[in-house]
Order: C-alpha cells, then sequence, then structure tokens
C-alpha cells in the first residue's frame, strides 16, 4: 500500500487488505473490532510511555547542564578556591 489516498486506484488495494485483516482475525478468533480496539490502546500506552521518556530526558538533560554549569565554575576558580577535600 502507498503513502496517502492517490484516488480511485487504492479503493481495491485497501479492500483486499481488508479483506485479508478480516480473515486473519476470523482465524485467529479475534473479530476487527477488538483488534482495533486493543491496538488504540496499546497505541495509547505507548504514547503515554513516549510522554514519560521525554520528561525523563529532559530532566537528565537539565541536570548534565547544571553539573556541566558546576564543573565550568570549579574550573575558573583557583586550587586556593576550590577548597582541599581530604
Amino acid at each position: 500500500m502507498r503513502d496517502g489516498y492517490s484516488g480511485p486506484s487504492d479503493v481495491p488495494e485497501a479492500v483486499a487488505l481488508a479483506q485479508w485483516a478480516n480473515s486473519v482475525s476470523a482465524a485467529s478468533g479475534i473479530d476487527v473490532a477488538d483488534r482495533l480496539t486493543y491496538l488504540e490502546q496499546r497505541m495509547q500506552m505507548q504514547d503515554d510511555e513516549i510522554q514519560l521518556l521525554k520528561m525523563a530526558l529532559a530532566d537528565v538533560l537539565k541536570r548534565l547542564n547544571i553539573s556541566e554549569e558546576h564543573q565550568a565554575t570549579n574550573a575558573k576558580k583557583g586550587p586556593a578556591e576550590k577548597g582541599t577535600h581530604t
């Protein structure tokens, strides 16, 4: 199947795909509506997970930026200003 709808020539291809999906679903004992519901739920869960990953990445980048700024500030200071750690 091509990307996008290019006109009537796509209709037979879409019908064939739908018929194939119905036959696969019928063979597995799951009807198309149930399969569609399952896939929609799965897509929502994946979307939620992506949002959590984005937030975690933003937090990591913020912490990394703070750490790099801290290191840059310490590098500008002389050894006497840093203090001694024993």
